[in-house]
């Protein structure tokens, strides 16, 4: 897909607010919702749109928006027990036009503005109608409670279809990422949108025999998973940061090139992203990266040096200096195999040599190239492409070429007469 320019992109920006109050002029005459209710609704959607709860790993970013979306159908009945569907409608289009000017005035960039907030109303309005025409079709007579769960399982199914789909779909910017990783991204992080989801429709039913007392109820088991989510990132990035300074000592040491763990883990986890790979094993590449070359504080041995040693031998003492935090046992069996060959004669590939290990191998290899023997970025990749017969696996570099490409450091002809 062709990147979007920037007048473009500015523009379908500029056009959102516009198709909110679209949004809330169509719906507004037939909102049964009084002027008070909708304004403290759109007040709540904005305010909690604006609270970060979280950024995953993956880089999605949740916000005390999304409960706020899934308690308004629950909250906003009509007199005759049916959804306000008019007036949810207004609530999301005006809240969602109001958070895009203010996130605006902060200096978010429209391409990534625009397609977090087309997805978040695109999300909502399809919640609001599914959970709404459900509610008046064979859920009719049901009055709340226990029975409002399949509705809303129903509507909120619907909701992350969207999510999902707009999420591989809508990127206005350069695509480095693949569709299938961004789709992947999102599930993975499902348990934090239900987290929020279900607090707010835990609200809503609250709501309707309690008032705003509800609202201390609904909050009391969400800040209990939110506070032990943000303890589980806090300890995570605590945990990178200590590999990562441990990544540092044959560097400091000048054992190794300066930068080349950084580096390396940088290039080798954009290209999973690129290939599709799941998040989970993105991360064990990201491990992978850092240490795989740990092993070099061995050269400060004088009868290792006497002996000599091979690039087998460095990822055999990374492994099992890696090994010894059982957490990453996985992440040294893939070090190990460094620098194995992804295929042998006679085979398409070697299943005992897996995909992390093929990526940090060529991420490796083309910085060791660049920093090491002072090619170019193109000289480097002409040298990966050469050992695609057996040492480099070519889906790999071809990501490679492709990452490069987006990223402008290879002119476009050029990268594809390599490929």
């Amino acid at each position: 897909m062709a990147e979007w320019k920037p007048r473009t992109v500015a523009f379908l920006s500029w056009m959102f607010p516009l198709t909110g109050v679209a949004v809330v002029l169509f719906a507004l005459p037939n909102a049964a919702a009084d002027p008070l209710a909708l304004t403290v609704g759109v007040t709540a959607l904005v305010i909690g749109s604006l609270i970060g709860v979280a950024t995953s790993n993956s880089g999605n970013r949740f916000t005390t928006g999304l409960a706020v979306a899934a308690a308004l159908p629950v909250v906003m009945m009509t007199e005759t027990g049916g959804v306000d569907f008019a007036g949810v409608a207004v609530v999301y289009g005006a809240g969602l036009s109001v958070v895009w000017a203010l996130r605006l005035s902060r200096g978010e960039a429209h391409p990534e503005l625009l397609p977090t907030l087309v997805r978040r109303l695109a999300g909502y309005l399809t919640y609001v109608f599914v959970y709404s025409s459900i509610r008046v079709g064979v859920f009719a007579d049901f009055d709340g409670g226990w029975e409002d769960l399949l509705p809303f399982g129903g509507a909120l199914l619907a909701w992350l279809a969207v999510e999902v789909g707009l999420r591989a779909l809508l990127v206005l910017g350069p695509r480095e990422l693949s569709r299938t990783y961004l789709a992947r991204a999102l599930l993975h992080d499902l348990n934090v949108f239900l987290g929020l989801t279900l607090t707010g429709a835990l609200f809503g039913e609250f709501f309707q025999e309690l008032g705003w007392w509800a609202l201390p109820i609904a909050l009391l088991p969400y800040s209990f998973a939110h506070t032990a989510f943000r303890r589980f990132q806090e300890t995570k990035t605590t945990y990178k940061q200590t590999i990562r300074a441990l990544a540092r000592i044959p560097e400091v040491s000048g054992l190794g090139i300066d930068g080349h763990a950084d580096r390396t883990t940088e290039i080798a986890t954009a290209i999973a992203k690129e290939m599709g790979i799941g998040p989970v094993q993105v991360e064990h590449i990201e491990f992978a990266g850092l240490m795989h070359d740990i092993g070099r504080v061995s050269l400060n041995e004088p009868q290792v040096l006497k002996m000599g040693y091979t690039d087998d031998d460095i990822a055999r003492w990374s492994a099992e200096i890696i090994a010894e935090a059982p957490y990453l046992d996985r992440v040294a069996n893939d070090v190990r195999n460094l620098y194995e060959p992804f295929r042998r004669p006679g085979e398409d590939t070697d299943p005992d040599i897996s995909i992390i290990s093929r990526v940090i191998k060529v991420a490796a290899a083309y910085d060791w190239q660049i920093h090491k023997e002072g090619h170019t970025p193109l000289q480097a990749l002409e040298h990966l492409h050469a050992g695609t017969a057996y040492e480099y696996d070519p889906q790999v570099v071809s990501s490679l070429r492709r990452l490069l490409t987006a990223r402008r450091v290879l002119d476009p002809r050029a990268a594809a007469s390599v490929g």
